[in-house]
């Protein structure tokens, strides 16, 4: 009888960036939960949450620690060492009915990629049940990304819609960067 191989495990610390309200604890719990709440938290300083992905494909577990960074640009600036600091994956997240936050992902994806260098990076258009309230459009989804090679994907916390794949297509991009390390 043969014995199952096990899989290996990559430990990656990822990082949620994006302005205030635009939902990334609301999809984080979703993700790691499956749970949803209508009421608004404001995340102070940052939250950490757990869970293992199952690549079968790869023959990995990958357990993302999962910061939710609050969404103050001016507090991040203070502090943007000590939170990205080993950061292997970001998912940018805007909020579809407000352009503005679409248009501050470049300089939160900067202080992370300042901190860390080059790492993959999604950027996530939620709240895409809200589609009469949309201020953003492909078009500009497209020009904000393009230049910068970001996958990007409609993410929806309250439906779940496309949460469990953006999680697990960030964990494929940085499996293609894993190194374990050193024994």
């Amino acid at each position: 009888m043969l014995e199952k191989q096990k899989a290996v495990q990559a430990k990656v610390k990822v990082c949620l960036v994006g302005d205030e309200g635009v939902g990334k604890t609301s999809l984080i719990r979703r993700f790691v939960s499956s749970i949803y709440d209508e009421s608004y938290i404001r995340t102070v300083g940052t939250g950490v949450s757990k869970r293992d992905v199952e690549m079968s494909d790869e023959g990995f577990i990958v357990t993302m620690l999962i910061w939710d960074i609050m969404g103050r640009r001016d507090f991040i600036q203070l502090f943007k060492d000590a939170y990205f600091k080993h950061a292997k994956g970001v998912m940018a997240v805007f909020d579809m009915t407000r352009r503005r936050t679409l248009d501050s992902l470049t300089e939160w994806v900067g202080n992370v990629k300042s901190t860390v260098g080059d790492v993959p990076t999604i950027v996530l258009a939620n709240k895409s049940d809200l589609e009469d309230e949309y201020e953003a459009s492909d078009q500009d989804i497209e020009a904000a990304v393009t230049d910068k090679s970001f996958m990007w994907l409609y993410t929806s916390a309250k439906t779940g819609h496309n949460v469990e794949l953006a999680f697990r297509e960030l964990a494929g991009e940085m499996l293609k960067r894993f190194t374990p390390d050193p024994v």
